[in-house]
């Protein structure tokens, strides 16, 4: 039996993650973009289905009773994962997770092949990021994830490649370049 591929980006907040994960969804055919699923409200830019499937504590409560969950994490009270429905077999998975996700998603390398990728973006790129995603962005907010960031991203034990990010442009080939991501894609991990 083939094992299922997937591609973990993971990375501080507007490091970019979410535009490779599109990038590469529009770019290849042998894509599935992954969407995960959260119990919090969507933000002002964000729609149901293309960053997260939106649906209620008890929904989210009830899939982890189930052990439909690949993965899940609860963060300020707010649940976050990835269904187990959500991988296909016959496609390279692509999907943006945090660092706690890649750990338990690490816990599955027996059915499934992880290749983490770190995205990375300076600190100055990233804050300029945030500012530009919404009309009207919550400063505070962005400070909060900012400093969370800091504490998640301190030890990153697991084995991952790493991908910069400064670039104010839509190409990625860069990505794509990358030896272990190439080969992963290719189907020689």
């Amino acid at each position: 039996m083939d094992r299922i591929k997937l591609l973990a980006l993971f990375g501080e907040s507007s490091a970019g993650k979410d535009s490779i994960q599109h990038w590469l969804e529009h770019k290849l055919k042998n894509i599935h973009g992954m969407v995960s699923y959260t119990s919090r409200p969507p933000r002002d830019y964000e729609k149901e289905g293309r960053e997260y499937h939106f649906i209620s504590q008890e929904e989210f409560e009830k899939l982890i009773v189930e052990n439909k969950m690949l993965e899940h994490t609860c963060f300020n009270n707010w649940y976050y994962g990835t269904y187990i429905n959500e991988l296909e077999t016959d496609k390279i998975n692509v999907g943006v997770f945090n660092p706690q996700d890649i750990r338990n998603l690490l816990s599955h390398s027996d059915t499934i092949d992880i290749l983490p990728v770190w995205i990375q973006a300076g600190e100055k790129e990233r804050l300029l990021r945030s500012l530009k995603r919404e009309a009207n962005p919550n400063c505070a907010e962005i400070c909060r994830r900012f400093l969370a960031d800091q504490k998640d991203f301190v030890n990153i034990e697991f084995e991952h490649e790493v991908f910069l990010n400064d670039k104010q442009n839509d190409d990625y080939y860069g990505f794509l370049n990358r030896p272990k991501i190439l080969n992963f894609m290719e189907g020689q991990s």
